[in-house]
Order: C-alpha cells, then sequence, then structure tokens
C-alpha cells in the first residue's frame, strides 16, 4: 500500500514537472512571438498567467514603443549627412575667403556675390518649376519689384525710418510676395506650357510700368534710379545713402554686406531643404507627378501651388534687393527682350545644374558665371550660347550635373548594397500598424455612402443613369457590371473628380456632390484607381508619407523653421507610414522608389496610401487588375483584414471569385443604370445580372 502511495506521488511529482516544463517552454516560445510582432496583445496570453496582468504589461510595452517610433529626430541630423556637411563646408570657405585664402580679388570678389544672387533667384525658381512642376518665366518681374522697392524707399524717403535699407528690404520681400499671391490666382490654375505663357505675359506689363513717363516721379522711367542705398566702397557716399549695420551707427563696408550676402544665401538654401524634406514638399513633388492622385490623398493642389508660387517671388525679390543694394542703381533695361533674356537665363541655369535638387541651383549658377567669364567678348551670342547649352544638357544629362553625380553614386551604392547581407527592418507597435477609421467616425450613421437617383452625362451619353445605392458601415460592397458599363465614372462622382448632373450624393449623411476631391478626403474617404496612380519617382515611404498630408497641421513657415510643431508631426508620419507599409508588407521596400517595385506590391502601395487617410470608407478600384492567383488570394485576405479593423470597404472589381469572396453586398451596373443589388447568392442568381454578362440567349436557356 505504501509502496502504491509512492509511486503515486512519483508520477504525479512526475507530471507537475512536466507541466512546468511546458508551460516554460509556451512561456518562451510565446516571449518570442511577441518579440517580433506574430502575437498581438489581444491574443491568448502564456499559459498560467494572468491575462489581465498581461494585457497591462503589453499596453505598457507598447506605449514605451509607441513614445520611442514617434520621437523627433535631432536637428543635427539634417546636417551631419554627406550633402549637408559638404554645403556647411562651402558656408565657411565662403566666409574666410576675403580673409586671407587665395583668388581673392575685386573683380572675383563680384563675380562670386553674382553666383550666390542667381542660386537665391533660381532656387525660388526650382521649387515652383523644378519640385511642384510648373514652370514659370516671370521670375525677372519679382526681381524687379524687390530691387524697384528697395530703391525707392531709400532714395525718396531717405533719412526717415521706412527708408532705413533693412526695412525697406522686408517691405520688399513682402510686396513680392503679396503681388505673386495676385497674380498667382489666375497662373496657377494652369500648368504645363500655358503657365510659362501666362508667367511670361506679365513680363511687359510691368515693364512697361517701370519704364512709363508717367510714372517717371516714382520709378524714374527709363534711366531708373541712383543713389540707391549701398555699403561703403571706394566711393564716398552722403550718410542718408549708407547701409549700416543693424541696430548700429556704424557703416557696413562692402566686405561685410559680402558675410551678411553669405549668410542669407545659406540661410535661405536651408529653409528650401527644410520646405522640401516636410509633408509640404512631398504635396509639391506629388503634384508634379499625378495631379489626380495628389487631390485624391487630400492634397490642396491650388493651395499649395499658390504658397510656393510666392515663396518663390520672395526668393527673385530678395535677389533684386542684393543686387540693388551693391551696384547701388535699378533700370528696367533696354528693352523688353532684355527681360525675356534674363528670365530664359534663369531657366537655362535649373537646367543646367539639375531640376528639381537643392544643389542644381548653386552648380547651375557657378557654371554659367564661368561661361560668362569666358564668353566675355561674344556678348551678342550670349542668349544663342545659353541656349545652345540648355539644348546640349537635356540630350546628353537631363538631370543636369547634380543628375550625373547621382547616377554614379546610385550604381556605387547598388554594388555596394549587393555585398551587403540584407538587414531586418525593425517592426513596428501594432498601434501603428493597424489602420482603422478615425475614433470620430466610428459611432456615426449605419450608412456611410449614398447616392440618390445619381446621372453623369457626358454629352448625350448618360454613363450613370439615375443610379441609387446605399453602403453599409464596416460592410465590403462590391459594384460589378461589363466594361463600360459607367463603375469608374461612379467612383469619380462620388470621390469628387467630377460633379452630377442629376440626383444626391452623400457621405455619412452629408451631401457632398460637387465637392472637390480634397473635402471627401477630410471627411474620411479613401480611394486607389484603376489605373495605378503612383508618384514613381518618390519612394515607397513617400508614397505613403504624402496619404497622411491631411492629417497634420503645421503650416508651411513652420515647415520651413523645422518649429517643434513641424518636427513632431513628421516623425509622427513617418512612424505611422512605416506601420502601414508593414501591415500590407513592403515595410522591407521602404527606401526603393515606388517605380522599381513589382507590380503587385505597387497595388498593394497605393492600397497603403489610401490607409494613410484613416478612411471610414476605401474605394478600390480594379485593385486584382493584372495580379497573378496567388497575389489574388494575398489580395483577398488583405481585405478582411480591412474589414476587420472596422473600414468600410467598397470595391469595384472583375475578378468573380474575389468578389464572391469577399463581399457582403453587390451591386451590378449594365450601361450606366442599376440593374442588380443583394447578397452575393442572389446577385449570382439573378437573370438580368446573367443577361448582361453572358447575353439574352444563355439566360433564357439557362445555359443549355
Amino acid at each position: 500500500m505504501a509502496q502504491r502511495s509512492f509511486l503515486e506521488e512519483l508520477r504525479g511529482a512526475s507530471r507537475d514537472a512536466a507541466a512546468e516544463r511546458d508551460r516554460r517552454r509556451a512561456l518562451k516560445s510565446w516571449a518570442r512571438a511577441r518579440k517580433w510582432g506574430h502575437v498581438g496583445f489581444e491574443g491568448e496570453g502564456p499559459p498560467g498567467l494572468r491575462l489581465e496582468a498581461v494585457r497591462a504589461d503589453d499596453m505598457a510595452v507598447e506605449e514605451r514603443e509607441v513614445e520611442a517610433a514617434l520621437k523627433p529626430d535631432p536637428r543635427r541630423k539634417s546636417i551631419l549627412t554627406t550633402p549637408g556637411m559638404t554645403f556647411m563646408v562651402l558656408v565657411v570657405l565662403l566666409l574666410m575667403w576675403p580673409y586671407g585664402l587665395p583668388g581673392f580679388d575685386a573683380s572675383r570678389f563680384l563675380q562670386v556675390q553674382e553666383i550666390m544672387w542667381f542660386a537665391i533667384i533660381v532656387t525660388g525658381l526650382n521649387l515652383i518649376a523644378g519640385y511642384t512642376g510648373q514652370l514659370s518665366l516671370g521670375q525677372k518681374i519679382f526681381w524687379l519689384i524687390g530691387g524697384y522697392t528697395v530703391a525707392v524707399m531709400t532714395t525718396r524717403w531717405a533719412g526717415s525710418w521706412y527708408g532705413n535699407a533693412w526695412i525697406a528690404m522686408l517691405v520688399a520681400v513682402g510686396i513680392s510676395m503679396a503681388i505673386g499671391a495676385v497674380l498667382g490666382l489666375p497662373a496657377v490654375r494652369v500648368r504645363g506650357a500655358y503657365l510659362a505663357i501666362v508667367t511670361l505675359a506679365f513680363v511687359p506689363i510691368f515693364y512697361d510700368i517701370f519704364n512709363s513717363q508717367l510714372l517717371k516721379p516714382v520709378f524714374g522711367a527709363a534711366q531708373g534710379l541712383r543713389d540707391v542705398a549701398t555699403p561703403i566702397g571706394n566711393v564716398a557716399r552722403p550718410p542718408n545713402r549708407i547701409i549700416y549695420v543693424p541696430f548700429t551707427h556704424r557703416a557696413m563696408t562692402d566686405i561685410d554686406f559680402y558675410l551678411f550676402t553669405v549668410l542669407l544665401f545659406a540661410s535661405l538654401i536651408f529653409l528650401a531643404r527644410n520646405l522640401i524634406k516636410s509633408r509640404w514638399g512631398r504635396a509639391m513633388t506629388a503634384i508634379r507627378e499625378s495631379e489626380i492622385a495628389a487631390k485624391s490623398s487630400g492634397v490642396r493642389v491650388t493651395r499649395v501651388k499658390l504658397a510656393v508660387f510666392m515663396i518663390s517671388a520672395a526668393y527673385a525679390a530678395v535677389g533684386g534687393v542684393l543686387t540693388t543694394f551693391v551696384i547701388s542703381s535699378i533700370a528696367p533695361g533696354s528693352s523688353f527682350a532684355v527681360q525675356i533674356r534674363d528670365s530664359f537665363t534663369y531657366v537655362v541655369i535649373m537646367i543646367v545644374g539639375g531640376t528639381g535638387t537643392l544643389a542644381g541651383p548653386i552648380i547651375g549658377s557657378t557654371t554659367i558665371e564661368i561661361l560668362n567669364v569666358i564668353t566675355s567678348g561674344l556678348l551678342r551670342f550670349r542668349t544663342i550660347i545659353l541656349g545652345g547649352l540648355a539644348i546640349f544638357t537635356v540630350i546628353t544629362a537631363p538631370g543636369g550635373q547634380v543628375g550625373i553625380f547621382r547616377d554614379i553614386q546610385a550604381r556605387r551604392q547598388s554594388r555596394r548594397k549587393a555585398a551587403e547581407e540584407v538587414r531586418p527592418v525593425p517592426r513596428m507597435p501594432r498601434k501603428l500598424a493597424t489602420p482603422g477609421p478615425r475614433p470620430e467616425d466610428l459611432a456615426g450613421a449605419e450608412i456611410v455612402l449614398e447616392t440618390k437617383n445619381m446621372s453623369k452625362i457626358f454629352g448625350g451619353l448618360r454613363a450613370n443613369d439615375g443610379v441609387s445605392i446605399q453602403v453599409r458601415r464596416g460592410s465590403v460592397h462590391s459594384l460589378i457590371g461589363p466594361n463600360g458599363s459607367g463603375k469608374t465614372t461612379f467612383i469619380n462622382v462620388v470621390t469628387g473628380v467630377y460633379q452630377p448632373e442629376e440626383g444626391e450624393v452623400l457621405f455619412a449623411e452629408d451631401r457632398i456632390d460637387g465637392k472637390p476631391a480634397f473635402i471627401t478626403v477630410e471627411k474620411g474617404m479613401g480611394r486607389t484607381f484603376q489605373n495605378l496612380q503612383l508618384w514613381r519617382r518618390m519612394t515607397v515611404l513617400e508614397n505613403v508619407e504624402v496619404g497622411l498630408h491631411v492629417r497634420a497641421k503645421a503650416g508651411i513657415l513652420a515647415n520651413m523653421f523645422r518649429l517643434p510643431l513641424a518636427r513632431r508631426e513628421e516623425a509622427r508620419i513617418r512612424a505611422r507610414a512605416m506601420g502601414l507599409l508593414q501591415f500590407v508588407g513592403l515595410e522591407r521596400f521602404a527606401d526603393l522608389t515606388a517605380g522599381q517595385l513589382p507590380y503587385g506590391p505597387q497595388r498593394y502601395l497605393e492600397i497603403a496610401r489610401a490607409l494613410a487617410l484613416d478612411p471610414t470608407l476605401l474605394i478600390l478600384d480594379e485593385p486584382a487588375a493584372g495580379l497573378n492567383p496567388a497575389e489574388v488570394g494575398d489580395l483577398m485576405g488583405l481585405i478582411r483584414r480591412i474589414q476587420e479593423t472596422g473600414i468600410t470597404v467598397f470595391l469595384i472589381e472583375h475578378h468573380m471569385d474575389l468578389v464572391m469572396g469577399v463581399s457582403d453586398q453587390i451591386s451590378v451596373l449594365d450601361y450606366g443604370k442599376k440593374i442588380a443589388d443583394g447578397s452575393p447568392v442572389e446577385v449570382q442568381a439573378n437573370e438580368r445580372v446573367i443577361e448582361a454578362y453572358l447575353g439574352a440567349e444563355y439566360a433564357e436557356t439557362g445555359g443549355h
């Protein structure tokens, strides 16, 4: 009996030891799964632990992970890069040049300043033309406005506080931006060659104003204005015609003003860099690549264009101010042709240096200044030389001199990366890697989207004819129909691309028909396109970051000066974009350009960009087009995971296996009219649907 009791105790102890061993193994496996993100805190915990305590610990850990992911990069990180350090070395050399570096003399002193003047003007042009894709030929206008403003103020009101050179400079920039806003309102509504023509048309208007005999008491007509305030050089000047160091009575020397020019040049380049690297810069590039995709991502295209046009005007005005102060005079030029030539010169500098690059204006300005020195005896042929140089650059090096360097650098990096091991991408916290509607949208109406007798008419063709559809919250609602049945037109009306001629469109019980696309986006509607609308020259990460543009609040000046709000928002945008790439499985491709992705991943990238809007309703326009069967299966799983987050999905698709596999409700269009609406089973059995797809004869015979 004792022996039996002992054996039972031994077996019990063995069972307890095995259970403890299994529990510890399970705990280790669970911990490894948590570390690599395979288990969320909503899943089951390890055996033997209380779920409440586990969830509390997990939530605390995740909050710390989210806080770390959202921490802004230090300011010095933007400078401690190869381009940043190179530029800082250039600025230091420019500052030291008058104090003993070789090559300093009077003629080169002026030439170096001219390079900086040109670089500032062309940087402004590059923002509107190179980054935003809106070619402007009106930079000379704002150069003249800036120069004439300081000339009028420092000569007509010399000796008074508003004749102070520094106040005049600030006023010149403000006036140029104000005039830029007035001229920009009609100009930015067109693009391409039309914008160039519109801005070029402003040049003769302002030339006639400054050359007018009627306004000669103000602007001096053809003779212009002389004795403008200037730093003292070798010529004695009256005290009220001298620029003084701010807040002192010490007259500036030409060396002092040169140092001020270097610092101003460096500051303006740095501000342009901050703008380009911000959400506003990404919006500018998105507009250049595809305006319709930018609008559908919530970018207010006209507002961005106008703001950049005004900044471009300010940069040109600064160039005119500096030039006027140094040469102490300004005139409208001998002829209108001179103004056209100067505007053309700025474009050539941008092309030669590198359109859409930060270093391009600096390198291009240096190249053109050197060319001017070499061809100083061929002034009559300078325009021909510039034109030939522009044509040669476009043919041989479309990216300019910076583009050549980038191509060489890209080849070296590709060889280096091929030899390196692929490093695992850090996983983002689940909170950042899970899409979902905004909290304020969760308690909305049951009907998310509704059209009432909506019709869209192109001439005599009714692409949509009295279509009434209701999409319920949290469902996957599919819209199908033969080619040409009006499905994409329906989506374009709903998203604000088109305005319906008849009927109403309601989103979350608010009427949105006729509203611009950015309004529908701000209300919580995201979409993809039948034909991919990615920004192919932007990185995969930047494509998703543009989708988050509408979720940030910092303005353009806050981003240019990198104020704390802008820095926090940039960190939040980057972390959220990486999380959404992780959700669709593209996080390891974040640094590739979108054009380098295969076709299937490009579809997923477009979905990730739409999810960045935190949409209440996600519209997918034929997302399975061009995908292989395996990719279609992955897409089906992705749509189900999106639905699980609470996002309503509206699917337009021809792939019937996908439609029937994920849909809760299906609507069918044929020749612009809705012919059926119901569950997948009901739609499959509907005779009108069978007739639309397979013909009346098949429907009548039942397929026999």
